[in-house]
């Protein structure tokens, strides 16, 4: 049995108080097994009695409830910290006031620290509708930090931490507090598939100035405790070029020079507090200053969630061959989709190898197997998955890929907005890798890069491929109507089959990163890659011919112009190289040029 201390810090807040608190009491969860403790940071409208009408409510429901009444705005990180104190659970829950959960977030949050073991040090709650954009592991979901608008901490770990560091008033206290939680040896898991609901952003790209100062002031705060020499004087840096060359909205150069220099004085107990903790530093340095930002981030920031409504069976493509280690990685993805009316057909190129780890490990799963029994090549073991599956879509994900657990969500839930569609992307990670053991499967990943952010666009997919394989979901009677993938081919297979479907469908694209795939970081073997994708390109230009049959000439060329703007406005790499080959495909389309 799980005990929470749910810990709100309210300023101003009456308009939240009424949303949060109903949620909470239509909760499905026991709610003696809860206590609120409240710190209202003296607040001047009637949040307050709001506060006091619903102490009542929860007393009568048998849940604790408690408001501790600052004489002063404590800021977030103080106010929790004093809050915190109060309770007795095992476990804290830091709840943004401006949330609301849903009927089974209390009860699903409760088995997920249930089966967690003890190295997690705190979890993080999946945001709605705006989910934060930073990375987390798909296979384990640990992350490198989490947002305190929706955590829960262990109390043993958060005394054992000090609790929000008191010299941040706002923004980033919860980096810093995941920063500490990880210098004790603690991992932090993020749960995707545990939701609330945070009423943050009125509309996209919302700046709150208070947010932006404080973001950006805190980071500098946070360089001194956690990072090196050079990622201190980098942000330095980054900061009078943003004074000079920014204003993101009216007096926002003064505020940040005034939070500046208010900052200086506060240097010392930060830099106090790397030199003695500074043995924990040398054993796990946490720090990844991305920019603004403490993680690579995810785009889709604004994006707007919502969970489909519909629950259409969706098949899942994997193609394997002799390497059952390395489709473990993909197949603990799937298994953690949010989504789950889902088939997944794996189809293994050559002599059976996984079918014995599909029974042992994920017999929960709806996984069919098929085998090919002798060597054949990646494109007709995908079209022998395409054949067999029973969904009304289809995504492939090979072996060595990794969807995030809201990838099929996420493209299910376009469907339904958009009935008429019948295919539709959204974009990945490239993440080049080492391996360093077969057996056990170990690898050392770099940098994720982020493949092209494309909107969709015919002209330039006859110009280069934009969109990798596992990004697409597509209507199986798209495979009916035009067929799979062109079996003679060893590379390019997935640029072919868009080619060919964009003769008859344009794609919708979802701007939010939702998988990654991986390539070798050997420079030798990219080189043999690039090498064969070479050889294949003239193929591929001479298919093409035959699609071009198929689109309005005047409606590409009108594309390509429409580019060349683009291009003329943004300089991209290579950009007079595109142009030239945009125009040659544009005149060819209209018959006037041949390639």
């Amino acid at each position: 049995m799980v005990r929470f201390d749910l810990v709100f810090v309210t300023y101003n807040s009456s308009k939240w108080v009424k949303g949060c608190f109903e949620s909470i009491l239509r909760s499905n969860f026991d709610l003696a097994k809860i206590s609120i403790y409240v710190t209202d940071n003296n607040s001047s409208d009637d949040t307050v009695e709001l506060l006091e009408y619903y102490s009542i409510i929860f007393k009568e429901k048998k849940a604790g409830f408690e408001i501790i009444k600052s004489a002063k705005n404590l800021g977030f990180g103080k106010g929790c910290n004093l809050a915190s104190k109060k309770g007795t659970s095992p476990y804290l829950f830091f709840l943004n006031i401006d949330t609301t959960i849903d009927t089974r977030t209390l009860s699903d949050l409760e088995t997920k620290i249930e089966a967690s073991d003890s190295a997690i040090g705190a979890w993080e709650l999946r945001q709605y509708p705006s989910e934060h954009p930073k990375i987390y592991d798909p296979i384990t979901g640990y992350t490198s930090w989490c947002s305190a608008a929706a955590l829960v901490v262990r109390r043993s770990v958060f005394e054992g931490v000090k609790g929000f560091d008191k010299n941040i008033f706002m923004y980033a206290e919860d980096v810093d507090l995941s920063w500490k939680i990880k210098c004790l040896g603690f991992h932090l898991m993020y749960l995707p598939d545990v939701k609330i609901h945070h009423y943050c952003y009125q509309f996209a790209d919302e700046v709150k100035p208070l947010e932006y100062t404080n973001s950006i002031l805190n980071n500098l705060l946070l360089r001194f405790k956690f990072g090196s020499l050079r990622e201190i004087i980098a942000g330095h840096i980054s900061f009078f070029l943003l004074f000079i060359c920014s204003s993101s909205f009216k007096n926002s150069k003064r505020k940040l020079l005034t939070g500046f220099l208010s900052n200086l004085p506060k240097i010392v107990p930060f830099v106090w507090w790397k030199i003695t903790h500074w043995n924990n530093l040398n054993k796990y340095k946490p720090s990844y200053f991305a920019g603004w930002h403490y993680s690579i981030t995810r785009m889709g920031v604004f994006h707007a969630n919502k969970f489909p409504g519909i629950s259409p069976l969706i098949s899942i493509i994997v193609r394997t061959c002799g390497r059952p280690l390395v489709l473990r990685e993909t197949l603990l993805s799937l298994r953690n989709q949010t989504y789950k009316n889902i088939e997944i057909v794996v189809v293994e190129d050559g002599e059976n190898t996984a079918e014995n780890l599909i029974k042992k490990e994920f017999n929960d799963l709806n996984i069919v197997y098929y085998c090919s029994g002798k060597k054949t090549n990646r494109c007709s073991v995908g079209n022998i998955g395409m054949e067999k599956a029973k969904g009304i879509y289809l995504n492939f994900l090979d072996d060595d890929d990794l969807f995030y657990a809201d990838h099929i969500e996420t493209l299910v839930e376009a469907f339904e907005q958009n009935p008429e569609i019948r295919i539709a992307y959204n974009l990945a990670f490239e993440s080049p890798i080492d391996i360093l053991s077969k057996d056990p499967y170990h690898y050392k990943e770099q940098p994720y890069a982020l493949t092209f952010s494309q909107e969709f666009n015919k002209a330039l997919l006859c110009h280069h491929n934009f969109i990798p394989i596992q990004c697409v979901m597509f209507k199986k009677e798209l495979f009916i109507e035009l067929g799979g993938l062109d079996e003679q081919l060893e590379v390019l297979e997935d640029w072919d089959l868009w080619l060919r479907y964009s003769t008859k469908d344009d794609f919708y694209f979802v701007k939010k990163t939702c998988s990654i795939y991986r390539v070798p970081s050997d420079k030798r073997q990219n080189d043999i890659r690039h090498n064969l994708f070479i050889k294949t390109l003239p193929l591929i230009r001479e298919k093409q011919k035959f699609y071009h049959l198929n689109f309005n000439g005047a409606e590409v060329a009108k594309m390509i112009e429409e580019i060349d703007a683009i291009n003329d406005r943004k300089f991209i790499p290579g950009k007079k190289l595109i142009k030239i080959a945009m125009k040659k495909i544009a005149k060819k389309l209209t018959g006037r040029e041949a390639f």
